[in-house]
Protein backbone atom coordinates (compact mmCIF):
# COMPACT_ATOMS: atom_id res chain seq x y z
CA UNK A 1 0.00 0.00 0.00
CA UNK A 2 2.59 2.17 0.28
CA UNK A 3 3.68 2.28 -3.07
CA UNK A 4 0.15 2.76 -3.78
CA UNK A 5 0.33 6.05 -2.05
CA UNK A 6 3.23 7.51 -3.17
CA UNK A 7 2.05 7.08 -6.58
CA UNK A 8 -1.21 8.70 -5.70
CA UNK A 9 0.63 11.75 -4.00
CA UNK A 10 2.89 12.44 -7.22
CA UNK A 11 -0.29 12.37 -9.46
CA UNK A 12 -1.76 14.45 -7.02
CA UNK A 13 1.33 16.93 -7.41
CA UNK A 14 1.71 16.52 -10.74
CA UNK A 15 -2.18 17.61 -11.23
CA UNK A 16 -1.84 20.57 -8.90
CA UNK A 17 0.54 21.77 -10.70
CA UNK A 18 -1.15 21.05 -14.33
CA UNK A 19 -4.24 22.85 -12.65
CA UNK A 20 -1.93 25.71 -11.22
CA UNK A 21 -0.46 26.66 -14.38
CA UNK A 22 -4.25 27.04 -16.18
CA UNK A 23 -5.81 28.79 -13.48
CA UNK A 24 -2.53 31.31 -12.83
CA UNK A 25 -3.16 31.80 -17.06
CA UNK A 26 -6.52 32.96 -16.17
CA UNK A 27 -5.61 35.39 -13.11
CA UNK A 28 -6.90 32.47 -10.05
CA UNK A 29 -3.72 32.43 -8.15
CA UNK A 30 -5.07 31.28 -4.88
CA UNK A 31 -8.04 28.39 -6.74
CA UNK A 32 -4.65 27.18 -8.49
CA UNK A 33 -2.65 27.15 -5.31
CA UNK A 34 -5.87 25.00 -2.97
CA UNK A 35 -7.05 23.37 -5.91
CA UNK A 36 -8.15 19.78 -4.48
CA UNK A 37 -6.35 20.28 -1.09
CA UNK A 38 -9.20 17.69 0.04
CA UNK A 39 -7.01 15.08 -2.06
CA UNK A 40 -4.14 14.88 0.98
CA UNK A 41 -7.50 13.94 3.40
CA UNK A 42 -7.35 10.45 4.91
CA UNK A 43 -11.10 10.17 3.92
CA UNK A 44 -9.96 10.69 0.42
CA UNK A 45 -6.30 10.01 0.01
CA UNK A 46 -6.28 6.07 0.74
CA UNK A 47 -9.44 5.17 -0.74
CA UNK A 48 -8.15 6.72 -4.19
CA UNK A 49 -4.64 5.43 -3.68
CA UNK A 50 -6.36 1.95 -3.13
CA UNK A 51 -8.38 2.00 -6.13
CA UNK A 52 -6.81 3.73 -8.78
CA UNK A 53 -2.72 2.52 -7.38
CA UNK A 54 -3.22 -0.95 -5.41
CA UNK A 55 -3.63 -2.78 -8.29
CA UNK A 56 -6.12 -5.31 -6.66
CA UNK A 57 -9.17 -5.11 -7.05
CA UNK A 58 -12.05 -3.71 -4.21
CA UNK A 59 -13.32 -5.54 -1.79
CA UNK A 60 -17.37 -4.35 -1.38
CA UNK A 61 -15.71 -2.10 1.61
CA UNK A 62 -12.97 -0.64 0.36
CA UNK A 63 -14.97 0.04 -3.17
CA UNK A 64 -17.98 1.82 -0.92
CA UNK A 65 -15.11 3.59 0.93
CA UNK A 66 -14.16 4.83 -2.67
CA UNK A 67 -17.74 5.82 -3.35
CA UNK A 68 -18.01 8.10 -0.32
CA UNK A 69 -14.48 9.61 -1.27
CA UNK A 70 -15.54 10.79 -4.65
CA UNK A 71 -19.25 11.87 -3.17
CA UNK A 72 -17.08 13.93 -0.29
CA UNK A 73 -14.29 15.49 -3.10
CA UNK A 74 -17.46 16.85 -5.46
CA UNK A 75 -19.42 18.49 -1.99
CA UNK A 76 -16.30 19.91 -0.71
CA UNK A 77 -14.89 21.29 -3.97
CA UNK A 78 -16.41 24.30 -5.94
CA UNK A 79 -14.84 23.83 -8.99
CA UNK A 80 -17.04 20.52 -9.44
CA UNK A 81 -20.50 21.38 -11.25
CA UNK A 82 -21.83 18.36 -8.39
CA UNK A 83 -21.17 20.98 -5.84
CA UNK A 84 -24.18 22.59 -7.35
CA UNK A 85 -26.95 20.25 -7.82
CA UNK A 86 -29.72 20.71 -6.06
CA UNK A 87 -31.57 17.60 -6.87
CA UNK A 88 -30.19 15.27 -10.27
CA UNK A 89 -33.63 14.01 -10.98
CA UNK A 90 -35.31 17.33 -12.00
CA UNK A 91 -31.89 18.56 -13.06
CA UNK A 92 -32.14 21.25 -10.30
CA UNK A 93 -29.03 23.49 -9.62
CA UNK A 94 -27.53 26.65 -8.32
CA UNK A 95 -26.15 29.27 -10.59
CA UNK A 96 -21.74 28.51 -10.14
CA UNK A 97 -20.19 31.69 -9.57
CA UNK A 98 -17.61 32.47 -12.80
CA UNK A 99 -14.45 31.61 -10.71
CA UNK A 100 -15.53 28.66 -10.10
CA UNK A 101 -16.68 27.51 -13.53
CA UNK A 102 -13.05 28.87 -14.94
CA UNK A 103 -11.39 26.73 -12.22
CA UNK A 104 -13.51 23.82 -13.79
CA UNK A 105 -12.17 24.30 -17.08
CA UNK A 106 -9.19 24.58 -15.98
CA UNK A 107 -9.51 21.37 -13.72
CA UNK A 108 -10.42 19.72 -17.27
CA UNK A 109 -7.52 21.27 -19.22
CA UNK A 110 -5.09 19.87 -16.72
CA UNK A 111 -5.89 16.59 -18.30
CA UNK A 112 -5.18 16.90 -21.17
CA UNK A 113 -1.54 18.45 -20.28
CA UNK A 114 -1.34 15.43 -18.16
CA UNK A 115 -1.96 12.73 -21.27
CA UNK A 116 -0.03 15.32 -23.20
CA UNK A 117 -2.93 16.17 -26.17
CA UNK A 118 -4.50 19.13 -27.11
CA UNK A 119 -7.79 20.27 -25.87
CA UNK A 120 -10.28 20.86 -28.59
CA UNK A 121 -13.71 22.18 -28.01
CA UNK A 122 -15.31 19.27 -28.21
CA UNK A 123 -13.54 17.61 -25.48
CA UNK A 124 -14.60 19.99 -22.73
CA UNK A 125 -18.20 20.83 -24.60
CA UNK A 126 -20.01 18.55 -21.75
CA UNK A 127 -22.68 21.30 -21.11
CA UNK A 128 -25.13 18.56 -22.37
CA UNK A 129 -24.12 16.07 -20.69
CA UNK A 130 -23.93 17.82 -17.04
CA UNK A 131 -26.37 19.15 -14.75
CA UNK A 132 -25.78 22.58 -13.96
CA UNK A 133 -28.02 25.76 -13.85
CA UNK A 134 -28.77 27.34 -17.77
CA UNK A 135 -27.04 30.51 -16.34
CA UNK A 136 -23.70 28.16 -16.02
CA UNK A 137 -24.29 26.24 -19.29
CA UNK A 138 -24.39 30.13 -21.16
CA UNK A 139 -21.00 31.17 -18.86
CA UNK A 140 -19.72 28.11 -19.52
CA UNK A 141 -20.70 28.05 -23.32
CA UNK A 142 -19.24 31.22 -23.78
CA UNK A 143 -15.88 30.53 -21.76
CA UNK A 144 -15.04 28.00 -23.83
CA UNK A 145 -15.76 29.25 -27.20
CA UNK A 146 -13.75 32.66 -26.41
CA UNK A 147 -11.09 29.95 -25.25
CA UNK A 148 -11.47 28.33 -28.31
CA UNK A 149 -11.22 31.39 -31.32
CA UNK A 150 -8.39 32.43 -28.88
CA UNK A 151 -6.42 28.86 -29.17
CA UNK A 152 -6.71 28.74 -32.84
CA UNK A 153 -6.15 32.72 -33.45
CA UNK A 154 -2.51 31.86 -31.89
CA UNK A 155 -2.25 28.91 -33.97
CA UNK A 156 -2.98 31.00 -36.97
CA UNK A 157 -0.45 33.45 -36.08
CA UNK A 158 2.33 30.75 -35.50
CA UNK A 159 1.84 29.53 -39.03
CA UNK A 160 2.63 33.16 -40.11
Amino acid sequence: MIKACSRYFLYILNHKLNVLVECWKEGLYIQGIIHDFSKFSSTEFFPYAKKFYSGMPLNDDDELKWKYAWLRHQRKNKHHWEYWVINPNTKEALPIPKRYIIEMVCDWRSFSRSWGRKVKESTLNLTDKIVIHPETKRELETIMTNKFQKSAEGEAKSFH
